[in-house]
């Protein structure tokens, strides 16, 4: 686990998303902001938390309701692209890769 890989996703959430897999864009960015989050919640408390419920109450704990409620929103979209019956168009797609790249900069300030 690593920021450069955190990148990485997010990179390939970006270039999935401009071939047209949204399916695939919205699962990478989602994953990019988890490790994003892992690493920070690993860096100032070294317990990461496995479900993604708990990993969000603690961005919620340190009062970031925001930050919070991203990452359960890119989890759902992960979620639906995943397992779901219908695969996700270009609108849901980039808001999940849109919602990544803001988190991921917030995650990184606060690592800073």
């Amino acid at each position: 686990m690593s920021w450069a890989k955190a990148l990485t996703l997010l990179d390939e959430a970006e270039r999935d998303l401009a071939a047209g897999c949204y399916n695939k864009a919205a699962s990478a960015a989602y994953f990019a902001a988890r490790m994003a989050a892992e690493l920070l919640v690993a860096a100032r408390q070294g317990n990461v938390p496995r479900r993604d419920d708990k990993l969000a109450n603690v961005l919620l704990h340190w009062g970031r309701k925001d930050l919070a409620a991203t990452l359960l929103e890119l989890y759902q979209y992960r979620v639906m692209a995943d397992y779901g019956s219908t695969s996700l168009d270009v609108g849901v797609a980039s808001r999940a890769v849109d919602m990544a790249r803001r988190l991921l900069g917030e995650l990184r300030h606060m690592l800073a």
